[in-house]
């Protein structure tokens, strides 16, 4: 069964999710590429301490610099994806295999994934909102891991509202976009799923 945790900003509601998950987790393989191009991104440390502070082991995999995943990835029970360049983040996931590998390990219900931001839209179907926003030229291809049928737009509540609405009315509507304020996440279980707020 798939089950995602598909967050804006916020991580209050993730410790949650995690006690939720059916099996034990010792080891989070944790994907930073997408914050790279950024000249800071302390979310990332924030993400990775909460991680420690659950108990379990962090391996980092930056795609930007990896050759390929599967043997990172085999014997983790959960990915984690933080945020920054969307586009920048689908290029390399599509150089290293990750798309591939990850959507039939999270399909096939051995593997949970967590993404932030850039992260979260990483699992929709298609990433050309932030195409659009981002360098156009970065990748010929806008297609997601598709691991659910709507992509995730994050930050809301950062004057985003009316630009997420103009994009979701003209490229098919709210059932194929969902907009969050950054202290909200979409919960996936199986086909079910449900926006929401951090404690």
């Amino acid at each position: 069964m798939r089950r995602l945790f598909l967050g804006s900003a916020g991580l209050g509601a993730l410790p949650a999710w995690l006690a939720s998950l059916p099996s034990a987790l010792e080891r989070v393989v944790f994907v930073p590429t997408a914050a790279n191009p950024l000249p800071s991104a302390p979310f990332v440390d924030a993400a990775v301490r909460l991680l420690h502070g659950e108990g379990l082991v962090v391996e980092r995999l930056d795609l930007e610099h990896a050759d390929g995943v599967e043997p990172a990835v085999r014997d983790a029970q959960l990915v984690f994806v933080t945020g920054g360049y969307a586009m920048f983040l689908l290029q390399h996931a599509r150089r290293t295999g990750f798309d591939r590998f990850v959507s039939q390990a999270v399909r096939d219900g051995r593997l949970a994934y967590a993404g932030i931001s850039a992260g979260a839209a990483l699992a929709g179907p298609d990433l050309r909102f932030f195409q659009d926003a981002e360098d156009p030229g970065i990748c010929a291809s806008t297609t997601g891991l598709d691991l659910v049928p709507f992509t995730v737009l994050p930050h809301r509540d950062r004057g985003r509202a009316d630009r997420h609405d103009r994009y979701a009315a003209r490229y098919g509507g709210s059932d194929r976009f969902i907009s969050i304020d950054d202290d909200q996440a979409v919960v996936v279980e199986g086909d079910a799923w449900e926006v929401q707020a951090s404690p």
